[in-house]
């Protein structure tokens, strides 16, 4: 009896990165295992809350999003089934300690 066990893999960090290479392994029939340190998926993606308020802990422009719709495209998905990206205008609100705000949407114009 010949028995197939697909190859395993294991990827440190569950960012970005991690998942995207878990998903690439797992199209190509990799048994996959994502180990992080914390205990939620997102790395420097993730939202958490403190005090009431929301906050992100990392990025929060997606500037690629091709990169998503190919990863959806690996299982024979189309993203915008899933989810929707909303544009932001402007991408980053700064404020600065004296009350001085500075917006910025991608360009230094």
């Amino acid at each position: 009896m010949n028995s197939f066990s697909p190859p395993h893999a294991i990827v440190i960090g569950a960012g970005f990165g991690g998942i995207a290479a878990a998903l690439r392994l797992r199209a190509k029939q990799y048994r996959v295992t994502v180990i992080d340190r914390c205990p939620a998926i997102g790395g420097r993606a993730q939202v958490f809350e403190r005090d009431g308020f929301r906050h992100d802990a990392g990025p929060t422009v997606i500037t690629a999003p091709f990169l998503f719709e190919e990863l959806y495209s690996l299982f024979g998905e189309q993203m915008a089934d899933h989810i929707s990206l909303v544009p932001m205008k402007p991408w980053y609100r700064f404020r600065i300690a004296d009350g001085d705000t500075f917006n910025y949407g991608g360009t230094l114009e």
